[in-house]
């Protein structure tokens, strides 16, 4: 009872830095505490505190690109796949956040346990990726088969250019559920702002970056049904 009471009155920075000390230790082999740690998850996922979700990707992204690292050197990929580490671990992060939710955290009765979840969300992550990438070598090959029996024509507008005229934006507004999930689509793949970009850019439209996230989310997996938008924002 007294270690809990000492925690519910710690602010956010001191959680942040008995959790640096004692993540120290850990990496030493030293005896340590994991509960500053494991408390910063439970603010940030149980009580949606924006701060604790900032330190607490701050503090884990170093975890997370060396298990990125790890993979890469089991993995045969092309040079340019290993520039794509810090989207690895936004995505790890992203997809933490949307899918680990408070009833999953309650059923977590430990930090090795938050840990486990947010290692299988950066796997996740990666291997979509490295799927992604031989998938795309594989279209290549084929497209390069195809343009010797005919000539492409190249009058006709690509994704990314199409992406960039006003009546197509304008087909994304009819399609977007509100106002808030069109704002983030057009921030993201328009303007390409980050989702931290997007929270200090637009102030008073989302109440944090899990928010943005989740329109986001929202968005892609509906797309995939939709004919008529669906391939234009593919690999985004």
């Amino acid at each position: 009872m007294q270690h809990e009471n000492e925690l519910q009155h710690l602010v956010v920075p001191e959680l942040a830095q008995r959790c640096v000390q004692e993540t120290k230790l850990y990496l030493k082999q030293k005896e340590h505490d994991p509960k500053y740690c494991f408390e910063l998850f439970r603010r940030a996922i149980r009580n949606n505190d924006q701060n604790a979700l900032e330190v607490v990707i701050v503090q884990y992204e170093p975890l997370v690109a060396r298990w990125v690292n790890k993979w890469m050197e089991k993995y045969p990929n092309p040079p340019s796949f290993h520039d794509e580490t810090q989207d690895f671990i936004a995505q790890a992060f992203e997809r933490f956040c949307i899918s680990f939710t408070p009833d999953k955290f309650d059923k977590s009765n430990s930090l090795a346990a938050v840990l486990r979840y947010l290692k299988m969300c950066a796997y996740g992550a990666f291997t979509d990726a490295w799927r992604k990438v031989h998938r795309i070598q594989l279209e290549s090959l084929e497209e390069e088969s195809r343009a010797r029996e005919q000539e492409i024509s190249e009058s006709e507008p690509t994704p990314e250019e199409l992406r960039q005229r006003k009546e197509f934006w304008q087909m994304i507004k009819k399609k977007a559920k509100d106002p808030k999930e069109y704002l983030v689509v057009y921030a993201s793949f328009y303007l390409n702002y980050s989702p931290r970009e997007m929270l200090a850019e637009y102030p008073g439209e989302f109440k944090d970056i899990k928010e943005i996230y989740q329109h986001k989310a929202n968005f892609l997996e509906r797309l995939e049904r939709d004919d008529d938008i669906k391939g234009f924002f593919r690999g985004q």
